[in-house]
């Protein structure tokens, strides 16, 4: 027992990772074996009758970051880590610019590319699934979060700079989407599978790049629970509904050189916090 605590304290975010996929990962795999695995088709909890089971899905994905965050923070960091914690979640009290920042970056973003396309092609016109965006992005951005920003970014700020720590934790943010995203994605996108989850491994750099610049000059999760919920909430909200694969392919494209504009931009402006080497 002793070896093992000694083990997950030596390494607290590779134990953070691993619990996170274990939990989130089980509970899709469960409910993938409930629908026969029909991963194919994207439909095997549709024909079953269990749509119920999409409830489960969506609990283990939030579960899993969140509780690992919960239970590493108190393993490595005991109870003055959990305080630590629940203060930087009740750190809101900050600049009005980083209220505009976390909350305004990726809608104005997706506006400014799918808008223009619109014109061209009512295929692209702008989603208006603004509940459900906004109810889906404040969920799993406030759950989430514990865990990504709560636990998992601090630490690896503590061995690598806060640019290197952001794209780490970014691929493996957007890796642990695939189980779920692969049921009920490849269905629809199928030979462009590949090409689609690329694209989601990239968007997730400079969106989590954004997020860190606004976590590290605040130092307030619910900032980074915003970020996340303005992040995935936005682009459910306002996807074009009529675009066929190749066009919602070409309008995410677009919108991920929009993304890493911005954050090139932003990571040039404060590049002494963002290349800053651990103490």
């Amino acid at each position: 027992m002793k070896t093992i605590m000694a083990s997950i304290k030596n390494h607290p975010v590779l134990t953070y990772f691993i619990i996170a996929y274990a939990i989130s990962w089980g509970g899709i795999l469960w409910v993938m074996a409930q629908a026969g695995f029909k991963i194919f088709s994207g439909m095997g909890v549709f024909e079953k009758g269990l749509q119920g089971m999409i409830l489960v899905s969506w609990l283990s994905m939030l579960a899993g970051p969140s509780i690992a965050g919960l239970l590493m923070t108190w393993l490595a960091d005991g109870k003055s880590g959990l305080k630590q914690l629940l203060a930087r979640f009740l750190t809101w009290r900050v600049a009005f610019k980083w209220y505009a920042a976390a909350l305004f970056i990726f809608p104005a973003l997706l506006v400014i590319v799918i808008y223009p396309l619109s014109l061209l092609s009512p295929a692209f016109t702008l989603g208006s699934a603004f509940a459900l965006g906004i109810f889906a992005g404040l969920i799993g951005g406030s759950i989430e979060e514990i865990g990504w920003t709560g636990f998992a970014l601090p630490k690896l700020q503590l061995k690598y700079t806060p640019l290197a720590a952001g794209v780490i934790l970014a691929v493996v943010h957007a890796f642990w989407h695939f189980l779920g995203d692969f049921w009920g994605g490849f269905g629809t996108y199928q030979g462009y599978y590949l090409l689609h989850f690329s694209l989601w491994i990239i968007c997730f750099i400079p969106y989590r790049l954004i997020s860190v610049w606004i976590y590290n000059r605040t130092q307030s999760l619910w900032l980074g629970m915003l970020t996340h919920a303005s992040f995935t909430g936005s682009q459910l909200a306002l996807t074009p509904t009529g675009a066929s694969v190749e066009q919602g392919l070409i309008w995410y494209a677009l919108f991920i050189l929009a993304c890493s504009i911005v954050a090139v931009i932003v990571v040039r402006q404060d590049r002494q916090m963002f290349l800053k080497k651990p103490a």
